[in-house]
């Protein structure tokens, strides 16, 4: 009887434990929401490394939502990114025309210009022009 009422009580505290520990992702997306810094204009982004990188519905890894993901080579938009770098969030558009925004982990995008930015070698050709 005593080790069966132990049992219980450890089932209990472990499930407890395990709930209190649960990410509450959407009211982590909305308390994030228009807090992040953002880049303006939004920049380009390619995801980099190796494997699928997976969306997040906030920037918090129990938040990955495993049906969304891109994959090496992708282009992304990036529009803000957490004040200690570690999460973007990026728009991606797939072949389908379908759009899709969500959290990454940093590491594997390559941030590039700001949509907008003049190429690089118009600087060259004014000057040239100004000459």
């Amino acid at each position: 009887m005593y080790l069966r009422a132990s049992l219980l009580c450890l089932c209990l505290f472990s499930s407890l434990s395990q709930a209190a520990v649960k990410v509450n992702c959407s009211a982590l997306a909305e308390k994030l929401s228009g807090t992040v810094p953002e880049f303006h204009p939004s920049v380009q982004g390619k995801v980099i490394g190796t494997g699928r990188l997976h969306f997040h519905e906030a920037p918090d890894e129990a938040c990955a939502n495993k049906k969304i993901f891109v994959i090496p080579g992708d282009s992304l938009t990036v529009y803000s990114s957490l004040e200690d770098e570690s999460w973007l969030e990026v728009n991606f558009i797939a072949k389908d025309g379908e759009d899709y925004t969500g959290w990454v982990k940093a590491d594997r995008v390559e941030i590039g210009k700001p949509y907008g930015a003049p190429p690089e070698d118009a600087d060259e050709a004014s000057a040239e022009d100004s000459q």
